[in-house]
């Protein structure tokens, strides 16, 4: 008889949730702490999208000069500012994207908890990017 014990590691899953990041108001300093984090997740799987719902100023040419994976890159430039967060939740919660990062105009706890919700469901990253109201200076 036969008293091995086979301890068995639990199923792989992706994290997936939903992180806020709180930036100031200079475009050109945000970007230099984004596009490095963004070149990062550009390499961390190559089967799902990094889905990037981007200002219109980023394209190709400058996400390469900063190592980002753009065969992996999928970036949106919605026509209206109000649709970012809906294309957000449906990047999200398709399962396409292995992250997602948004930046839209205002986000409520409503709003939040849905895209966390919709993280869950694809097994994705949400990043939410949010620029700090002149107020906080």
């Amino acid at each position: 008889m036969n008293n091995t014990i086979r301890l068995q590691a639990p199923p792989a899953t992706r994290p997936s949730g939903l992180t806020q990041l709180v930036l100031g108001s200079d475009q050109q300093t945000n970007l230099a702490l984004l596009l490095p984090m963004i070149a990062h997740l550009s390499w961390q799987d190559d089967s799902r999208w990094l889905t990037w719902i981007a200002p219109k100023g980023i394209d190709r040419g400058l996400l390469e000069r900063f190592g980002v994976n753009s065969r992996c890159v999928r970036l949106i430039h919605p026509r209206r500012s109000d649709a970012c967060r809906w294309i957000a939740w449906e990047a999200l919660a398709s399962g396409t994207s292995h992250t997602v990062v948004v930046a839209p105009e205002q986000l409520s706890e409503r709003d939040l908890q849905a895209l966390e919700g919709a993280a869950q469901t694809g097994e994705a990253q949400a990043i939410v990017l949010q620029t700090r109201p002149d107020h906080w200076r």
